[in-house]
């Protein structure tokens, strides 16, 4: 069935691109914690916007390293991690000691290995916010290995789960999105989602990928419009369309993956 102008107006609400826009700019935006992976930063624009918008700031282990190359002297005691969390294995002992010692920034030590970087940082963000339910955006959580990638994308259904299975009477679901140079990219649930794609920031490259098995979706704002579209993979995927609106809808009977190009 066509996507009815009753879903659309009823549709869930979706804003991950507001914490793109200029300080000012972007006043929906949620209170976020940022989290800088192992990834190397290249777009320093991208950093100072997400990072003057965030409220919380992390550092995942090798994500030190590469947060102080980035910057030059003259930056890097303003751009400070709230914490460093981590198995420490790739943190070098010079950045560690500038960090922890010169600026006093506290370092978490956890040797689990059943977990990576960024699920440590997680768990001791919650550790050390209770109560709070920060949105989380992972600088670096998509590029570079592939294997870290799809990572990435398993600890978007690991904390889908873990909000189902919680309390929802006195817990919200922690949202993540994950963020590199190229992407925004997030989980859309079941059902009618209208989501905010505003073009000044994103596009027009986007996907819709069926990363829980065969679904069927409809969307509304894009170049190459869909209704009841099976998709899967081995069948047929929606890659490379292209929005039309800083608004699109997206309607599914199971949870995809968005991602969406960020524009240069």
């Amino acid at each position: 069935m066509p996507l009815s102008e009753v879903e659309i107006e009823s549709a869930t609400y979706i804003d991950r691109a507001s914490i793109l826009l200029p300080p000012g700019d972007n006043a929906t935006v949620k209170e976020f914690a940022l989290v800088v992976l192992n990834q190397p930063i290249t777009d320093l624009n991208m950093l100072y916007r997400v990072w003057s918008n965030a409220a919380v700031k992390i550092c995942a282990d090798g994500g030190t390293n590469r947060l102080y190359a980035a910057l030059d002297e003259s930056k890097r005691s303003k751009y400070k991690p709230d914490f460093i969390s981590g198995d420490l294995d790739s943190l070098k002992p010079d950045i560690r000691a500038y960090y922890e010692k010169e600026l006093g920034v506290p370092v978490y030590y956890s040797p689990d290995q059943d977990s990576t970087d960024f699920g440590k940082c997680l768990l001791q963000l919650g550790e050390l916010y209770p109560g709070e339910r920060f949105p989380v955006v992972a600088l670096g959580g998509t590029g570079g290995r592939v294997d870290q990638e799809f990572h990435s994308i398993h600890t978007l259904f690991v904390h889908e789960r873990e909000a189902k299975e919680e309390d929802t009477a006195d817990k919200k679901k922690r949202e993540i999105t994950l963020l590199s140079d190229d992407s925004l990219t997030f989980l859309v649930g079941p059902g009618t989602q209208k989501i905010y794609t505003p073009r000044s920031v994103l596009g027009p490259t986007c996907g819709i990928i069926p990363v829980s098995g065969p679904t069927v979706i409809s969307t509304r704002g894009f170049t190459w419009d869909i209704e009841d579209w099976a998709t899967s993979f081995g069948t047929q995927v929606s890659t490379s369309n292209a929005m039309e609106a800083d608004e699109v809808v997206i309607k599914s009977d199971q949870t995809v993956l968005f991602t969406v190009e960020i524009r240069r």
